[in-house]
């Protein structure tokens, strides 16, 4: 019987996050249902009150208040001087205040809190104009009618002024204060995102940085098997017609090195694949330098070994590259050196610092390299990484040295350009426009 995977949950819908994240569909509901309310109620009266015209437009322009801030403010103003002026002209009315008048601090607050910063001080001149219009409107009706008094007639134009005043600037503070709340939440929003992309950043450069890596063991590891086991079969072709008894050891070596660039192959690409059950034998180092020199010899490459000082309690990473270096120096002496080389490889540790030198008495310049291969490159990056510096370049006598100096317990830094290490006594690096020991790409 085969186990469907359960359901996944259906996602809880939040209708308050629904209102907040749609405030036109919100404010065309109640503003657009308010003024069909007010003009259904002024058809059925059967009537076109002085109120119902300015106030029906002025409470349907609110549906706009926060998308439209700026507009919604300034044509409800218009509506509010419109009515104003021709209440005091007693166009149809003795009174120059209508229902919608109360639209205006709705745009006040909506220009502050959602408009820009200009927009809500240019609402907030406005609202205060409209106060002061209003006093005085409400003073002169005072004044008109037939209890009129000077002294009552200030007193009343003094305190609707300082209502209006207050309301208005009551209005603006709130405005402001969601303003800020706006602001905050958007910067926060922006931090998350900024922290996020950030984090995908970092993500990737560690990526980048393990697939370098990966790359440059690939590399080491290719470049060196197939360049020993390309030696092996030239020779073998010979020694097969000369020497058949030896052909056997020339085929043990190329399938010995074969397997163990395939065993190296296999634990590069577990890391890749990042499967538990991949199992990953020992990485190399330099206490395993007799190995690879045995595999370098059976090509036929006379190499002699200086390995001086403590090579075990080297950090993994340390070793590894180290060995990886010296692998890919001595790969280059096959390749580039010519017939008949002879290479040395010294490795001397100290308290303080690892020195390897791989020397050969070759042709130290390869005519035939297009200078575009990756080996100095691979192994500058490696000695720069773990803080040493690197010099290689052809001898003055012939022959080509590879030079790395490395300090022991300093921290690892990222890839500088090299520095020639002090008192180093080595030939100076070959112009670009000198032929390298890189070789072609490998």
């Amino acid at each position: 019987m085969s186990l469907s995977a359960p359901p996944s949950p259906r996602p809880r819908r939040d209708p308050f996050r629904w209102v907040v994240e749609h405030p036109g569909e919100v404010d065309g509901v109640i503003f657009g249902g308010a003024a069909v309310f007010l003009l259904l109620a002024g058809v059925v009266g059967g009537t076109i009150e002085f109120w119902w015209v300015f106030t029906v437009p002025m409470v349907a322009l609110g549906a706009f208040g926060r998308t439209r801030p700026g507009l919604s403010a300034l044509l409800i103003g218009i509506l509010a001087v419109l009515h104003f002026l021709l209440g005091a002209l007693h166009l149809g009315s003795e009174s120059t205040a209508v229902l919608g008048d109360a639209m205006i601090f709705y745009a006040l607050f909506c220009a502050t809190a959602h408009g820009s910063v200009r927009t809500g001080r240019l609402a907030l001149v406005a609202a205060a104009v409209g106060a002061l219009l209003q006093a005085g409107g409400f003073a002169s009706l005072y004044l008109s009618s037939d209890y009129r008094d000077s002294l009552e007639t200030a007193i009343t134009f003094v305190m609707s002024l300082g209502v209006g005043l207050v309301a208005v600037a009551g209005t603006w503070a709130l405005g402001r204060y969601q303003h800020a709340r706006a602001d905050q939440v958007r910067l926060a929003r922006e931090r998350a995102e900024q922290a996020e992309r950030e984090r995908e950043q970092r993500a990737a450069l560690a990526v980048a940085d393990e697939r370098a890596r990966i790359a440059r063991e690939m590399h080491d590891v290719v470049a060196h098997s197939l360049s020993v086991i390309i030696a092996q079969a030239d020779g073998g072709r010979f020694i097969a017609s000369q020497r058949p008894e030896k052909a056997a050891e020339v085929l043990e070596t190329i399938g010995t090195t074969g397997r163990a660039a395939l065993a190296d192959m296999r634990s590069l690409l577990g890391v890749l694949r990042h499967e538990e059950e991949t199992s990953f034998g020992p990485q190399p180092d330099l206490t395993t330098l007799p190995e690879l020199l045995a595999r370098v010899r059976a090509t036929g490459l006379t190499v002699e070994a200086d390995l001086t000082g403590d090579l075990a309690d080297l950090p993994p990473a340390l070793g590894l590259s180290m060995f990886r270096l010296v692998q890919e120096a001595l790969t280059n002496v096959l390749k580039h050196a010519g017939p008949a080389a002879k290479a040395r490889v010294a490795v001397h540790r100290t308290p303080g610092r690892l020195a390897i030198d791989v020397t050969d008495d070759g042709r130290g310049t390869d005519p035939d390299s297009d200078g575009h291969g990756h080996g100095l490159t691979g192994m500058r990056e490696r000695v720069t990484l773990h803080g040493g510096t690197l010099a290689a370049g052809p001898l003055p006598a012939g022959g080509f040295r590879v030079s790395a100096r490395i300090p022991l317990g300093a921290t690892p830094t990222r890839p500088r350009a090299p520095r020639p290490a002090p008192g180093a006594a080595l030939a100076p690096l070959p112009t670009p426009a000198a032929p390298t020991r890189q070789g072609p790409p490998t």
